[in-house]
């Protein structure tokens, strides 16, 4: 899924966020979890409530990925206006009329930048790769991946599968039984003989002639080979909720600095129009009205887009095990320009079945199945028990004469006349199918994957440079324009506003353009499961 741009400000002439477009999309960050393990033979209904199995259910409960609830800014998603900002009707003469104003509510103070150069539309901006002492992307990756706690606590599933094998390698314990036999009640005599009385030691020796302990063996390595590369995929979807998060993270700068320009270039609008000696007395106090209620709303974008700011920088801190007072000091680091095309599509989607770790883990599934049904294939046949007494002891001594001594053998064994194992067998046999079934559906899934992100990679990229090429060199001149007619006093202030108004909306979908076009790379990378785009 291509997850769109939620970064939240308020609507404002000039500047507008990215609002996501996908109700149903899922948060920037999920509980991740290693599943099922391939091969098992489990339900798909999870373990019985109250067994002592390990959890590998689903975390959620939604039946998918779960979100925080805090992704970026989705919980404020401002005010975007059309290309026109409503306004109320104005005095007579005055063209649009006035600006409706807001609903009063206490702002803070506010600081506003000067050193943000007065221009008509700022289109920089999203070239603007942020603090040289920034965070990238590899050392967010780097850090989730020894920080998460999600991902530490589920590493502990490899040392468990390594008890596992431990366990399954163990032999039975033998057997040692003491005993006396024929102890009179009172003595033997002649008149009532008996005995001797006899002591006996024996031990008990389970012999496995079957292999089921080479066949338990089995089925846990091959077990934790798929766990781990359960865990390996864990850390492909958590590296793929770390690049959403700090795109939504860097969108979310872009848009804060989109915000400060294009209130800095309400407030020199404000002000030229306020010292202007050329407009009459009765329209220069019109304009001044409007302009002022849209730098109001140019203030409350600001501060809209600082708080979506803040949001982003959260989530990413919770995905890189940061404090709360190291979050809010995030700064991104890092080009959301992107010009490498893509490898053709069938070399990616054969790269994606050999390396996908989810495709991996269902493989070793398949082996896991055939290991379960020779393990119950040699649980047909029971243990048989090695009987042997090393000393006997008869004791004579009631009868006068020397006690003796011997020794005796034996075996036990089952005879499987009636059990089996049958049913378990069946069981297993249905499983391996079963097991492959899921394998093939999973390699049909990851193959739409492919396409998909890659279809995504290059729509994105082509309607990125329509944007450049056409749209946004257009706008940009039309803007040029219209302020040149503005200085020369033929164009009012009202429709001078307009028009930055258009071609704000136009710079705006720029820079989401450029964010779709950098989630669609690391979409791809994920879909891939390795790093095939920057």
């Amino acid at each position: 899924m291509v997850v769109s741009l939620a970064l939240a400000c308020a609507g404002v002439p000039g500047f507008a966020p990215a609002q996501s477009t996908d109700d149903d999309e899922p948060g920037i960050m999920e509980f991740p979890n290693l599943g099922p393990i391939p091969g098992a033979g489990q339900s798909p209904f999870g373990p019985a409530p109250g067994s002592n199995e390990p959890n590998f259910q689903l975390m959620d409960q939604t039946g998918g990925t779960v979100g925080s609830g805090f992704g970026a800014g989705r919980r404020r998603t401002g005010r975007l206006p059309g290309r026109r900002s409503p306004r109320m009707p104005g005095p007579a003469g005055m063209e649009g009329g006035g600006l409706r104003p807001p609903e009063m509510l206490p702002s803070p103070s506010w600081r506003v930048s000067r050193d943000i150069p007065d221009v008509t539309i700022e289109t920089s901006i999203v070239d603007d790769e942020g603090p040289e002492t920034g965070l990238t992307l590899d050392a967010a990756i780097d850090r989730m991946v020894t920080a998460n706690l999600d991902i530490r606590g589920l590493r502990q599933e490899l040392t468990q599968a390594d008890a596992d094998v431990l366990t399954a390698g163990l032999r039975t314990n033998p057997l040692v039984y003491i005993d006396s036999q024929l102890i009179p009640y009172g003595n033997f005599d002649a008149a009532r003989p008996g005995g001797p009385t006899q002591y006996d030691v024996n031990i008990t020796w389970p012999l496995d002639v079957s292999g089921k302990r080479q066949a338990r063996t089995v089925v846990a390595r091959v077990a934790r080979t798929a766990i781990e590369a359960q865990f390996q995929d864990v850390i492909r979807r958590q590296i793929d909720n770390v690049g959403r998060a700090f795109v939504n993270l860097q969108a979310a700068r872009i848009d804060t600095l989109a915000a400060r320009v294009a209130l800095a270039r309400s407030e020199a609008l404000l002000a030229e129009v306020t010292a202007s000696p050329t407009l009459p007395a009765d329209r220069r106090a019109d304009a001044v009205d409007h302009l002022a209620f849209i730098v109001a709303e140019g203030r409350s974008a600001l501060f809209e887009a600082e708080e979506a700011y803040d949001d982003a920088r959260e989530s990413l801190g919770v995905l890189l095990n940061l404090s709360v007072e190291e979050s809010m000091r995030l700064e991104p680091r890092g080009s959301l320009r992107l010009t490498e095309p893509t490898p053709p599509v069938d070399e990616l989607a054969a790269l994606a079945i050999r390396v996908r770790p989810d495709l991996l883990a269902a493989r070793r599934g398949v082996s896991r199945a055939h290991a379960e049904l020779q393990l119950q294939r040699a649980n047909r046949f029971d243990d048989v028990y090695l009987f042997y007494d090393p000393i006997t002891i008869q004791d004579n001594s009631p009868f006068r004469s020397e006690s003796a001594t011997s020794w005796g053998v034996g075996l036990t064994f089952a005879v499987p006349v009636f059990n089996r194992n049958q049913g378990n067998i069946a069981r297993s046999e249905s499983n391996i199918v079963q097991t492959q079934l899921e394998l093939s559906a999973l390699e049909r899934r990851v193959l739409g994957e492919v396409r998909f992100a890659e279809r995504e990679y290059r729509r994105a990229r082509e309607a990125l440079v329509q944007m450049e090429s056409g749209t946004l060199p257009r706008a940009l001149a039309l803007v040029d324009r219209k302020r040149n007619q503005f200085h020369a006093g033929t164009l009012t202030p009202d429709a001078f506003q307009d028009h930055i108004d258009t071609v704000a909306e136009v710079a705006q979908r720029h820079r989401e353009s450029l964010v779709r076009v950098r989630r669609a790379a690391l979409l791809l990378n994920t879909a891939v499961g390795l790093r095939v785009m920057p």
